[in-house]
């Protein structure tokens, strides 16, 4: 169990290096493009690390009492724990960039965000509400807003119009249900 869990932490931190070098010193036009490519390609690495360290003796499956007949063989019980430990570690890989994805959005597109930092480094730490138009218009966010959906493959621009493409079109609907089911509003 440890092994999977250093092995996955270990993909986890060579991500975060790799996502800061690459775009620091390349700048990516399509970012979260970028950053599923990484984290894939850590997957064979963690692979082969997992398997590169000794087995160790963790048993997860039952294996039966001392007063019973086991109720699978021992090579049985090794098997699905290796199984069992190897998922583990890939799981919490996953997770925790499934986490990071969560965070870099927020530090990358969140409008709250946004303002805050304009607010903390103006002079008097504090804006009006005009000034902070001024600093951030909302064609300045409609436009960042519609340049994710045309690189994501959201949308495409067309004689000045947007239109949905399929992905974007399942993506409105899948999230316009869930909106309406939970009785969340317009939003956004």
């Amino acid at each position: 169990m440890i092994k999977a869990v250093f092995t996955g932490f270990l993909c986890f931190v060579l991500f975060l290096a790799l996502h800061l070098f690459i775009f620091r010193r390349f700048e990516p036009k399509e970012r979260f493009r970028t950053l599923v490519i990484i984290f894939l390609s850590l997957v064979p690495l963690y692979a082969a690390v997992y398997f590169l360290i000794p087995t160790g003796y963790m048993i997860y499956a039952p294996v039966g009492t001392a007063s019973s007949r086991p109720l699978i063989s021992l090579e049985a019980a090794y098997r699905i724990t290796a199984a069992l430990n190897f998922l583990s570690g890939l799981s919490l890989y996953i997770f925790l960039f499934l986490g990071y994805c969560q965070f870099y959005f927020i530090v990358d597109r969140s409008i709250s965000v946004r303002v805050m930092i304009e607010i903390e480094n103006s002079i008097e730490k504090r804006l009006s509400f005009e000034e902070l138009k001024k600093l951030y218009s909302g064609d300045e966010i409609f436009s960042r807003r519609l340049g994710h959906m045309l690189e994501g493959g959201y949308a495409r621009g067309e004689s000045g119009y947007y239109a949905n493409t399929p992905k974007g079109r399942f993506e409105a609907r899948l999230f316009g249900f869930i909106k309406a089911l939970l009785k969340l509003g317009k939003g956004g």
